[in-house]
């Protein structure tokens, strides 16, 4: 049996078509900040990538800033409005991202979101916290959480916000763009990070994306020629990017019955699903097998060149129970049993019930 990879919350194989996009763009060399023909070349390149992604986006191409991934879109974004307001807010929730976690151990946030066992937002509680803010705020959410792949209700948390003209939304929306279309302007979203490695572009390649009143708001945290993101822009991976995002296929049902496929299976070998079965993206299963240590049966997996995760593949410190799972209500000792399984449409039937096939004799011996 050849490895079965089902990890792809962590990060997807490069689409072929990408990676042809990829090579082909390395022939561009020019900077294109130059006005000579080459670097012409590179520019129109780069614009080119910039209404592709706006058009999927629904904002204009001027609003689209290319990172490395989400956590530099996240710090830019983060760290640039603190320091342009000094006296202003940063909320975010108690399941984001890791990096967005590093951000509040650093002091740069300045409140805690509680979610529900669901891992959803109450969101009668957060009208009555936005109603008490004053002053400008940067209200920071997932749209679909990195580990749980739990829904977060995106328009109704930014109708809310909007209702205070000082009140931006960022989201994160990493997890959720490869399965379904955003509309930046229908959700009301003000800033959005993502990741092209989640969507089969290449590692090192991201937006954020940016409405120009926020922009207002943002100071530089890394200057030079580009503006808010200093550095010579990556043609290639740009144009890498721009391939992946034509790329993206929003007919998910498929995938989300191999999904439920799998997870019926884990189910009656005791494993109970951790946070919305209704509200989560369609590849994702994050379940725990009581008395069963995440860890070991991640390990043992592997054994079996089996692929999966304990949860977001940032986290360097595996050893700790999830923040997320804590946070949905979890003990420590049951946050340390949960793995999570995450799909691709290239995961096989076959490879599914090997998979369940594997775990249920693991499991049997462990306990």
């Amino acid at each position: 049996m050849k490895p079965i990879y089902l990890d792809y919350a962590a990060s997807t194989p490069t689409k072929p078509q990408v990676l042809n996009i990829f090579t082909k763009s390395l022939d561009i060399y020019g900077n294109p900040s130059s006005t000579h023909e080459e670097g012409l070349k590179a520019r129109r390149l780069i614009e080119s990538t910039s209404n592709i992604i706006a058009n999927k986006l629904n904002c204009l191409p001027e609003e689209i800033h290319y990172t490395t991934g989400a956590t530099m879109s996240n710090n830019l974004l983060i760290q640039g409005f603190k320091k342009h307001n000094t006296f202003g807010y940063v909320v975010t929730s108690a399941v984001e991202h890791n990096d967005i976690i590093e951000l509040v151990n650093s002091h740069i946030c300045d409140l805690f979101l509680p979610v529900n066992k669901n891992g959803i937002l109450e969101l009668q509680g957060f009208e009555n916290i936005t109603n008490n803010l004053f002053g400008k705020c940067l209200i920071s959410i997932q749209m679909a959480n990195s580990e749980t792949g739990v829904i977060q209700p995106i328009k109704e948390i930014s109708e809310i916000i909007h209702k205070n003209p000082y009140i931006y939304l960022h989201v994160d929306a990493t997890q959720y763009l490869p399965y379904y279309p955003i509309d930046v302007q229908e959700l009301g979203i003000d800033a959005l990070s993502m990741s092209g490695q989640k969507i089969g572009g290449i590692k090192g390649s991201g937006i954020l994306y940016m409405r120009q009143t926020l922009l207002n708001e943002i100071e530089p945290i890394i200057y030079g020629e580009q503006g808010i993101i200093g550095g010579t822009p990556s043609t290639p991976l740009i144009a890498s990017l721009g391939e992946a995002f034509q790329l993206i296929d929003y007919d998910v049902q498929e995938l989300r019955n191999k999904r439920d496929f799998l997870l019926a299976k884990l189910e009656q070998l005791g494993g109970i699903l951790v946070g919305s079965r209704e509200h989560r993206i369609p590849n994702n299963i994050y379940i725990r097998f009581p008395g069963i240590s995440g860890m070991t049966l991640m390990n043992l997996l592997n054994e079996y060149k089996i692929y999966i995760g304990t949860g977001s593949a940032c986290s360097t410190e595996s050893d700790k129970p999830s923040h997320v799972a804590l946070a949905y209500g979890l003990t420590p000792d049951e946050a340390l049993e949960c793995v999570r399984f995450s799909l691709g449409n290239e995961t096989a039937y076959e490879e599914l019930e090997y998979v369940a096939q594997v775990v249920k004799g693991l499991i049997e011996t462990l306990r």
